[in-house]
């Protein structure tokens, strides 16, 4: 084999990636800019429907929670709640999304990477030190998308943050998501109504009468119940409870 050979047939290296812990309590001019970008061009492709985000916390630590069903909900919640909040979202992301394109933008949003695989005890704490700074930390709790709109189980992790932080959550409930961007689709549904309505915060504590596992999946379940009754009822599944946002 030649050297010239050798050099094409090796693959392109994977981008090295750090876990940040830092703490980001203000937006640059790039965030605040593509910000208004992605605003403008869900707006043009979709009938956007806003709703809460009014009177939100501009300081300290906050979770901000929602459901998660399609791959354009990340820039769709952060066009919105940035501005309402005043500083950057800093999403738990999967590793497999920190790839050479997308990896200097999660970078700039002080994105937390979370290994494939289960728990991530890293992930954790720099989560835990993000919301100590008073910062913002966003997160999908199904941990995948729901392809059919349906909220599905959660996972348990997000809980855990929230009772060892005691930071306030806000539930956010995306409604046609499902229908705007389908999976397996490159371009969106043109003119589709998209939701996004901001519940109130809440906080939680685990109940000390349930054993850890018990209360854990307890308060698991009262966070899916807020996001659900922001969200349109067929897309409720299991966690269409009475419980208000």
């Amino acid at each position: 084999m030649t050297e010239a050979s050798a050099q094409a047939s090796t693959p392109d290296p994977k981008p090295v990636v750090t876990l940040t812990r830092t703490t980001l309590t203000r937006t640059t001019l790039a965030m605040r800019l593509m910000a208004v970008g992605f605003r403008f061009l869900f707006r043009a492709f979709a009938r956007v429907r806003p709703s809460g985000l009014e009177d939100l916390p501009q300081s300290g630590p906050l979770i901000v929670v929602a459901n998660h069903t399609t791959l354009v909900d990340p820039p769709f919640v952060a066009a919105w709640l940035q501005p309402a909040l005043g500083r950057p979202l800093q999403f738990l992301a999967k590793e497999q999304l920190f790839t050479a394109t997308l990896s200097p933008i999660l970078r700039m949003y002080g994105a937390i990477l979370v290994k494939a695989g289960g728990s991530d005890v890293e992930a954790y704490r720099a989560a835990v030190s993000v919301l100590r700074g008073g910062g913002v930390v966003s997160v999908f709790p199904e941990g995948t998308r729901s392809l059919d709109g349906v909220m599905i189980a959660p996972r348990a992790g997000i809980t855990l943050i929230a009772a060892r932080t005691g930071a306030p959550i806000l539930p956010v409930g995306i409604s046609g998501g499902h229908r705007f961007l389908p999976s397996g689709r490159t371009l969106p549904a043109f003119g589709t109504r998209l939701t996004l309505r901001v519940g109130r915060p809440f906080t939680i504590t685990l109940d000390p009468t349930l054993d850890r596992r018990a209360a854990t999946h307890a308060a698991t379940d009262e966070i899916m119940s807020r996001i659900a009754a922001l969200v349109d009822p067929d897309q409720r599944g299991r966690f269409g409870g009475d419980t208000d946002a």
